[in-house]
């Protein structure tokens, strides 16, 4: 039987995927319709968006196969090549967009319908923002989901964009300064692309950070630290060396405490592991606990 977690994990990117083919279908029409090269863009984006969901759901499904013989530890390295490939994807989206948009800049910019850009600007904010919740709320130690939240709060962020610049091209024309009205559109392209770009870089940041077996982040560290400190409480073994790192949903915990010869058995070996996994038990991760004890600092090293 699937994990709770594994079953709210498919049906939200399911639930993203759909509103994604919704939003883009209509990203594109409306941006053809008003001669938006912003609107199109967010189209663009949100295809881009569905592709890359589909790649989540597969990549939920195979990070959840049992390990076997030529994975031993399982196949929870997918989930961070995901996460970073949608990282890398949606850089090339925005490099792509930030470039046209200076070409239509340096060609003296473009007519739109402000008015009907604005209309898709509050619509596709509201929209973006009750998805990113929902994704956010479904379950918050998915890394996918997470990948998938920001790349809606990225999208609210590019449609609040495009209202804000609807709304300023509209002042324009009000005050009778249509020439400038015609760079209102490449501009708030701009615009969105800085805004956009932290969210793939720090996608490609955090697959590094994995895929190296970096030290998780403080929220996930803190609990583990504490566990081990109460252990220490508990049975009396001395400061351990603590190492820690996460692949997808598997969190590797490795502890070594160096003991003064002859006062530590096998069996007081076994007392710590356990009480070490019964408080990590909790953690909403597939923990692969690691304890020892040794006597020679060096291989504790």
């Amino acid at each position: 039987m699937a994990a709770p977690s594994s079953n709210r994990e498919r049906s939200a990117l399911r639930l993203s995927l759909a509103v994604a083919g919704a939003v883009a279908g209509v990203a594109v029409v409306w941006g053809l319709a008003a001669n938006s090269q912003v609107i199109l863009f967010d189209g663009v984006y949100t295809l881009l968006g569905m592709s890359l969901t589909g790649l989540s759901i597969a990549a939920a499904r195979v990070s959840r196969r049992p390990p076997s013989a030529r994975y031993p530890f399982g196949l929870e390295a997918v989930v961070p090549l995901a996460v970073g490939a949608q990282g890398l994807a949606l850089l090339g989206v925005i490099a792509y967009a930030a470039l046209e948009a200076v070409r239509v800049l340096l060609a003296g910019g473009a007519e739109v319908a402000a008015a009907a850009v604005a209309g898709y600007g509050a619509f596709t904010a509201i929209l973006s923002l009750a998805v990113h919740r929902w994704m956010r709320a479904a379950d918050p130690t998915s890394d996918l989901l997470d990948a998938e939240a920001q790349s809606w709060w990225a999208g609210m962020l590019l449609s609040a964009v495009v209202l804000v610049g609807a709304l300023l091209a509209l002042g324009l024309r009000w005050a009778g300064l249509e020439g400038a009205e015609r760079y209102v559109d490449p501009v708030l392209v701009l615009v969105a692309s800085v805004i956009l770009l932290p969210v793939p870089v720090g996608m490609i940041r955090d697959t590094a950070v994995e895929i190296l077996e970096g030290t998780p982040a403080p929220g996930i560290m803190e609990p583990v630290a504490r566990a081990v400190a109460e252990v220490q409480a508990e049975l009396g073994p001395p400061d351990p060396i603590l190492r820690v790192t996460k692949l997808g949903r598997k969190l590797y915990v490795e502890a070594d405490f160096v003991v003064p010869d002859g006062v530590w058995d096998i069996a007081g070996e076994d007392r710590v592991r356990r009480a070490v996994d019964r408080r990590l038990a909790a953690l909403p991760y597939d923990v692969w606990l690691n304890v020892g004890l040794t006597t020679d600092p060096e291989l504790a090293r």
